[in-house]
């Protein structure tokens, strides 16, 4: 006589391989979940810490550019750099780790009036804001980037000095040597945790060494940035 149903045995084993096969396909779902989060994170931590590299470096190059073209391509010559002087195209400061820079320039993204630009840098806290007014404007920092544990900037003097800070009339006297290029290295820290993510660190411009901490993620970017500007200064 055939026999209807499971018996008590059979549904526990069932269960027991119920609750194994739910235990792996959580275990995946979480890891991959977890995956997702941790490349998500990466992702926005390395987009940030280009385009700080991005604007720096272009502001870099910028500096003491004293020429303004209009809508035909022809010089304007009456527009000008009045209020920068060879010691103002360029202002830097040495903050350890968060170095601040001033620069002036002109553009000819700008109409007349406001192509006389002073753009600075600076921090508040781990949050590296920027200025970006006329010439005669008082500066208006605005957050640029926030989870950043670095902007060291070295500039190289013309004559092979290297500087924490400009002016500097010891190693870079003006009328005689001008900064010819900086060595900008950017560090940054994502936002959130990464769970199994170990401590690391890593070296800036200046020989100094970025501790980033075990659980959250970092990513550094550091290059050369010329300011052929200056020389003309």
């Amino acid at each position: 006589m055939k026999r209807g149903g499971f018996t008590l045995v059979e549904l526990l084993a069932a269960m027991a391989i119920f609750a194994v096969v739910l235990g792996i396909v959580g275990n995946y779902f979480a890891q991959q979940n977890s995956l997702a989060r941790a490349n998500q994170a990466r992702s926005e931590l390395q987009d940030r810490v280009r385009i700080v590299m991005q604007i720096v470096t272009q502001d870099l190059q910028m500096a003491g550019a004293s020429r303004y073209s209009d809508a035909s391509g022809n010089i304007n010559t009456s527009v000008s750099l009045a209020s920068c002087t060879y010691t103002q195209c360029l202002v830097a400061a040495d903050g350890g780790l968060r170095d601040s820079f001033q620069v002036q320039y002109l553009t000819s993204l700008q109409d007349v009036s406001s192509a006389c630009r002073r753009v600075s840098f600076d921090f508040s806290g781990n949050t590296l804001r920027r200025s970006d007014v006329t010439c005669s404007s008082p500066a208006d920092p605005q957050p640029l980037a926030d989870n950043l544990l670095a902007l060291d900037i070295v500039y190289l003097c013309s004559n092979g000095n290297r500087l924490g800070q400009y002016p500097d009339e010891t190693n870079c006297p003006s009328g005689a040597a001008y900064p010819r290029s900086a060595l900008v290295s950017v560090v940054g820290q994502s936002r959130s945790r990464v769970a199994g993510t170990p401590p690391n660190s890593y070296p800036t411009s200046s020989g100094r060494t970025v501790d980033c901490p075990a659980g959250f993620l970092c990513y550094a970017m550091s290059q050369e940035v010329r300011m052929p500007s200056l020389k003309d200064q």
